[in-house]
């Protein structure tokens, strides 16, 4: 009775929402039951430093994350942190940190038939090492700086103490050698990453530091 209706672009609860304003307001006295029965297929793209590229075939509701998890994610030389993905003549950024470190998934992209994912190799590293809750070899983004290592490491463990010593490692641009720079101040955190720089953190163990041990 209302014929075609045109839902492109409406979420499902916006679709609902719509239908049953329609039909309230040109079929007075009638209700509807709204269900989806079926989706369409997209076909996307995977390609770059993939651990399985190719093409996958997916549901209409499918996001990026749906498209990595199909695919394996990037394999070892892979980008977590820029992944792009390339509608036409359109380009977004997709950050897999976003979920794996901090569990969140607002940065999703919603994929769209023949868009292409691409993963390219990694840029930048940095090895946080010693004292933090999740020491580990991360890779940072052009623009962030130490607290964002920390950061992406958990913070300092209690084991660290209440002001602990970070200790920043950098390669000497132009000897082409590693050095120590400095003993950073909590002031000092803004200073920006280089590719190779690691931060690290002594422990405080529990124990007096003129001790013997006799056995």
């Amino acid at each position: 009775l209302l014929g075609p209706i045109n839902l492109a672009g409406l979420s499902i609860e916006e679709a609902k929402d719509f239908l049953l304003k329609k039909v309230e307001t040109e079929l007075i006295g009638t209700t509807i039951s709204f269900n989806l029965t079926e989706l369409r297929s997209i076909n996307v793209y995977v390609l770059g430093q993939a651990y399985k590229p190719g093409t996958y075939t997916l549901s209409a509701l499918s996001s990026v994350i749906n498209a990595l998890y199909l695919s394996g994610g990037p394999n070892s030389q892979g980008s977590l942190r820029n992944i792009k993905v390339r509608r036409g003549d359109d380009e977004f950024n997709f950050d897999l940190y976003d979920l794996i470190v901090f569990g969140k998934s607002n940065s999703d992209i919603r994929l769209e038939d023949g868009d292409i994912i691409f993963i390219p190799f990694i840029e930048n590293r940095i090895n946080v090492l010693g004292g933090f809750k999740r020491p580990s070899i991360y890779e940072f983004k052009e623009g962030e700086a130490i607290i964002d290592a920390i950061e992406l490491a958990g913070g300092f463990l209690f084991e660290a103490g209440n002001n602990p010593n970070v200790e920043w490692g950098t390669i000497n641009k132009t000897t082409n050698k590693r050095e120590l720079t400095k003993i950073l101040k909590p002031s000092e955190f803004s200073l920006l990453l280089s590719n190779g720089d690691s931060i690290s953190v002594s422990k405080i163990v529990g124990m007096a530091s003129k001790s013997v041990k006799i056995s």
